[in-house]
């Protein structure tokens, strides 16, 4: 009996050896595969996957005015910024804005406006000032609202602050006057604006990781065909 128990655990192994060598190989053979495609292909999957930004699930109030880009925007010294401003989950939908912007102008210095048309088609930018746009007015011309969620403008920066440095770019209504959204017939919006803070920051060390191991893996690859 001790013989029929002693044959059956060897055959056993030995199937689960031969088992683990064909799975051994498949795998081999697929990372083979992956690590045989073009540089672009894989450098772009993993830039992709490392810098995607995750959907947020935040729940808006209701006449949110806020950048795209969200709460907390990270750049580097240098880069050149645009940020996009939208209107989010209006009760009502306006045709008429009128809003101002201040940041500090040690880190980001402005550069330019375009406001979004449609849905506006008539605007004007007073943007004298360091530091501030104190006043943008949007009306629209034609018939109609702007609709409850909308575009209203891009704004582009330079980055002039140095790794560290942060500012809050602030929302708001006109410094001179309390106009800001308008609906049609032109009562007032109560608008709620949400801030973002710039942050200047390093390339990401993980990425020069990988790219100076994944320039090593491809050199080795290509010496060994």
């Amino acid at each position: 009996m001790g013989s029929a128990h002693d044959a059956g655990s060897i055959s056993y192994e030995k199937v689960n050896f031969e088992m683990n060598k064909a799975t051994s190989n498949k795998l081999g053979e697929y990372m083979n595969k992956i690590f045989k495609k073009p540089l672009a292909v894989v450098s772009g999957l993993v830039i992709l996957v490392m810098f995607a930004a995750p959907v947020s699930a935040a729940v808006l109030a209701p006449n949110t005015v806020m950048f795209s880009q969200g709460g907390l925007i990270n750049a580097r010294e240098g880069d050149t910024l645009t940020l996009d401003l939208r209107g989010y989950d209006f009760t009502l939908g306006p045709d008429g804005a009128a809003f101002s912007l201040n940041w500090n102008p040690s880190v980001l210095r402005y550069v330019g406006s375009t406001v979004a048309n449609p849905p506006w088609d008539s605007a004007f930018v007073s943007d004298d000032n360091s530091g501030s746009i104190d006043y943008v007015f949007l009306n629209k011309l034609t018939p109609g609202d702007a609709g409850t969620s909308f575009a209203i403008a891009s704004f582009t920066f330079n980055i002039l602050g140095g790794l560290g440095s942060e500012t809050t770019i602030t929302l708001g209504n006109p410094a001179f006057d309390d106009t800001g959204f308008t609906l049609p017939g032109g009562t007032l919006v109560d608008v709620n604006y949400v801030d973002s803070q710039v942050r200047v920051v390093p390339l990401p060390a993980a990425l020069w990781m990988f790219g100076v191991g994944l320039a090593g893996m491809l050199g080795s690859m290509s010496r060994r065909k």
